[in-house]
């Protein structure tokens, strides 16, 4: 069984990725998703120390450090490996191995549960198996997301729930307590689906009287434990704050109640493309396929009435744990098609916990695979030899031809990725890792996201960069980041540098408004050269030469007394450089420490008399926090300080700018410091799941001679 399991999963893995992925030295197609996976594994083995959580790295997330299980980085393969890291090839990655590994192992898997439901019918066992291992949601995981592909895990945990529980209890459960524990140190969404099968042993047990109710409870506690003490030894829970593993998006990543039928994005041969409520809902692709739609309905027609094994008391907790997983799935806001039918109301605790699943749809997977294997049960009674071994390869072959679009799919996707060449052609990049230990970003990727250095994919390509030239960096894409991690990089990093000098041992490459700001608050210890499009800045005694940045952009024109407008319809934009979020319909809120804004007055100020700035704003204020406090610079000059309260968190504020201030540059550079800006995430579901740094909604802006 072993020896077809690793023939069905290599050949099912060539088909779908091709060689080049699974080639370990080959890192051409790592892109999206994978990179950050390469990235957290590339800079995690060169870190020299050992710490705990296993997976915690300092090079990563610089300089506080991070672990690469926030990054869903497997981490469990990255811990087994970094003892041999001296011995392997630099690059090297493992996310096409393991892609391989996954097959292999859900054909393995596959094989042993119909061959514990199909004793001695061997044809049906390997025909069965493949449904297994071509299972679209599977296949679909495979465009990107490593991880997740170890469905094995969950096919694993349903094969141990079906043996016989001969033995002790504790012993039978102890297996899928090594499953469990597996599953915890690869993908905490993997882990849940886990334990909801391991529960689901716990109820067989009970209900087939081979434990009491108080050891079953002993036995789900257990179960817990197990998982939550892998998760803290490797690093998925490093903080005790829950924000850090709520995310936004629950609800909107659901399970659509159409979803097995619905081939969404890959055409099926037959069955149309069904709406849902929003693109998103592609996170619940649960699409069972055809041929599995054609054995279910054909085996209905034959036999109607429910075949004598679903009265075996052992499925009852099966049935159940397909309930709960679709319920889950579906979240609290229950669509079909292109409506919502009801919203379902919850406790904020329990909205807390869901707001953990963000992409709740993929919580269907345990269900999925049980409706496979009911389907295939169901098939297997219905017919007799050889009606039902031609009904099961005829159903394989439509099955694989209707996911045949969705295959394409990632073929092409793994080609399209080694095709894509990085920005960063220049010889300069290759020279940082020789003259600097860290590669500083700014804005961070966790802090912008889609505006910083790089855009969109930046994590991709400094990412690469520094994996390649052994640095440390603090910016990072991750599926979590920890409250920590996001005031140090996305508050105190940017304050702390317009405070004095940059780091001597990093290169910094930042946006063009951060580069602004340096050069208002007179920074001087590196120099800024362009290098591909970026700005790339490095000490001025390491004699650069490279293209020279283009001076500052000039300060827009301002008329002294005009109003500025920083609402979606208004006029701020041009004057905005730094600090800032996107404009909405009664303002723009300053995004972390600092929002500058440049003006040139027109005429320029006339000597000897004072200015007045007006800000008319709303301050970011809750019961949970409670006050915002602003410093107001101007020209580089303190010159006043707000305090926003919870009582009076709105209003027009007013500060004197004295004409030695005003005079002092051609231009008014007008800085809001914010010593206290605060994310809704972190302030709990009720203020919203915004990451960013918010400090104050600026409506309008004037200055006026006093």
């Amino acid at each position: 069984m072993i020896v077809l399991a690793i023939g069905l999963g290599l050949i099912n893995a060539v088909l779908l990725l091709g060689w080049g992925p699974i080639d370990p030295t080959n890192i051409a197609w790592v892109f999206g998703d994978n990179a950050t996976y390469y990235t957290g594994w590339s800079v995690y083995r060169h870190d020299t120390h050992l710490h705990f959580p296993l997976a915690w790295t300092e090079r990563l997330g610089y300089p506080i450090g991070t672990s690469i299980a926030l990054l869903d980085a497997t981490p469990l393969v990255a811990i087994l490996l970094r003892p041999l890291s001296p011995l392997l090839p630099d690059p090297f990655q493992y996310l096409g191995v393991y892609f391989a590994l996954c097959f292999v192992l859900q054909a393995y898997f596959g094989l042993s549960l119909c061959r514990r439901l199909f004793p001695s019918h061997t044809a049906f066992v390997v025909l069965g198996s493949l449904f297994f291992l071509v299972s679209a949601p599977l296949t679909w995981r495979a465009l990107g997301h490593v991880a997740l592909t170890s469905h094995w895990l969950i096919v694993a945990a349903l094969d141990g729930y079906l043996r016989d529980p001969a033995e002790r209890a504790v012993a039978w459960l102890g297996r899928l307590w090594i499953v469990l524990a597996l599953a915890a140190a690869i993908s905490p969404y993997i882990a849940g689906m886990c334990l909801l099968v391991t529960l689901a042993g716990v109820a067989r047990l009970w209900l087939e009287a081979r434990c009491r109710w108080r050891w079953a409870l002993v036995l789900t506690a257990t179960s817990v434990v197990v998982m939550l003490g892998t998760q803290v030894v490797v690093g998925v829970l490093v903080d005790r704050d829950a924000s850090t593993y709520m995310s936004a998006g629950y609800g909107l990543y659901s399970l659509n109640l159409n979803a097995p039928v619905n081939p969404m994005a890959y055409p099926s041969v037959l069955l149309p493309t069904l709406a849902t409520i929003n693109p998103a809902q592609i996170e619940g692709y649960n699409y069972l396929g055809l041929g599995v739609i054609a054995l279910f309905v054909l085996g209905l027609a034959r036999r109607p009435t429910s075949p004598l094994w679903l009265a075996d008391r052992r499925w009852l907790p099966l049935v159940g744990l397909a309930l709960v997983c679709a319920a889950l799935a579906v979240s609290t806001s229950v669509s079909l098609n292109s409506s919502v039918l009801f919203q379902i109301p919850m406790p904020t605790p329990i909205t807390n916990v869901l707001y953990s699943f963000r992409a709740s749809g993929r919580l269907f997977w345990p269900a999925y695979y049980l409706i496979v294997t009911a389907v295939l049960s169901l098939t297997f009674w219905t017919w007799k030899d050889p009606y039902r071994i031609a009904i099961l390869v005829v159903a394989l072959a439509v099955q694989v031809a209707d996911l045949r679009s969705l295959r394409s799919a990632v073929l092409t996707m793994a080609r399209n990725n080694a095709a894509v060449v990085s920005p960063l052609k220049s010889p300069a990049w290759q020279e940082l890792g020789q003259r600097y230990e860290n590669l500083i970003v700014l804005p961070a990727y966790q802090c912008a996201p889609f505006t910083g250095p790089g855009g969109y994919y930046g994590f991709v390509w400094f990412g690469k960069l520094v994996a390649a030239q052994r640095m440390r960096t603090n910016s990072y894409y991750a599926a979590r980041y920890t409250r920590r991690d996001r005031v140090a990089h996305c508050v105190d990093l940017l304050r702390t540098q317009l405070e004095g000098t940059l780091d001597p041992r990093s290169a910094y490459v930042v946006t063009d408004g951060v580069r602004t700001a340096w050069e208002v608050a007179g920074v001087r210890s590196h120099k800024c050269q362009q290098v591909d499009g970026y700005n790339l800045c490095t000490t001025v005694a390491s004699g650069d030469a490279k293209s020279p940045v283009p001076p500052i952009p000039v300060a827009a024109a301002y008329a002294v007394g005009d109003e500025i407008e920083f609402a979606q319809t208004g006029n701020a934009q041009q004057y905005k450089t730094v600090g800032w979020g996107d404009p909405l319909p009664d303002g723009t809120w300053t995004d972390g420490p600092i929002a500058l804004v440049r003006l040139g007055l027109i005429p320029p100020p006339e000597p000897g008399r004072a200015l007045v700035l007006e800000v008319n704003a709303r301050a970011f204020v809750l019961p949970q926090h409670p006050r915002v406090s602003v410093d107001v610079v101007v020209n580089g000059q303190f010159i006043d300080h707000w305090l926003f309260r919870g009582s009076a968190p709105i209003g027009r504020r007013k500060a004197r700018i004295p004409a030695s201030v005003a005079t002092s540059r051609p231009e008014l550079d007008v800085e809001l410091r914010v010593e206290n800006p605060e994310a809704p995430m972190y302030l709990g579901p009720l203020a919203g799941p915004l990451p960013y740094f918010l400090g104050l909604n600026v409506r309008t802006m004037r200055v006026r001679y006093d």
